[in-house]
């Protein structure tokens, strides 16, 4: 029903933003506040929202991104994954973190997330699967635009190998583990981004 809302930031509570738009509040909820890259009180702010109806409620979920509103919608379309909890999962593990795991069928980091369990995970998992698709190449793309300066390629790897590497520093690794976990790859000569990175996903873990 809301696509967003652009307004002045009124108050913030633990779960809960308020904004004002022409003169009336919303309430959007929200994962954990505190943990946002807010604004100040007074300041101007726009969050991207879900609105969920039921019999007697009607809630309005936000996110900072619109790439976090379209993965959101993708979660919740899964039996048993309530808005909370797709909420929940963005905000603890992060977008690109999700699309990784289940990708590459991690439901183990998939499980990590506050009221995700096992058989929720592989549900997610084995539902979302054929449709989360991930271009690796972006991802490292994005990692460089934030740190200001492109990361050189290194002579030893190709070029889908060092988008492979750049992917996982840009998920939170360091590119030293990420480069080992890479070279831990039997055979990898021909493979793409993509088939590398559930192996090196795996590798990364004993690093």
């Amino acid at each position: 029903m809301y696509a967003h809302f652009n307004g002045i930031l009124a108050d913030v509570e633990d779960d809960v933003i308020i904004i004002d738009v022409g003169g009336i509040g919303y309430n959007i909820h929200v994962y954990d506040s505190y943990s946002m890259p807010l604004p100040g009180i007074g300041e101007e702010i726009k969050l991207f929202t879900y609105t969920s109806v039921s019999e007697n409620k009607f809630l309005l979920y936000g996110f900072l991104t619109k790439d976090e509103l379209d993965l959101f919608k993708i979660l919740i379309s899964v039996n048993g994954v309530g808005p909370k909890s797709a909420q929940a999962m963005i905000a603890v593990l992060g977008a690109d973190n999700i699309r990784v795991a289940i990708a590459t069928e991690d439901a183990k980091t998939i499980s990590k997330a506050p009221g995700i369990g096992a058989k929720t995970a592989g549900r997610l998992v084995n539902d979302l699967k054929d449709k989360i698709k991930i271009d690796y190449a972006d991802l490292g793309k994005t990692s460089s635009k934030q740190n200001g300066s492109k990361q050189s390629v290194l002579k030893s790897f190709t070029a889908a190998e060092e988008e492979c590497i750049t992917a996982l520093v840009n998920l939170g690794y360091s590119r030293a583990n990420a480069a080992k976990a890479v070279e831990m790859i039997e055979n990898r000569e021909n493979l793409s981004s993509e088939e590398l990175i559930k192996p090196a996903l795996k590798n990364i873990m004993f690093l």
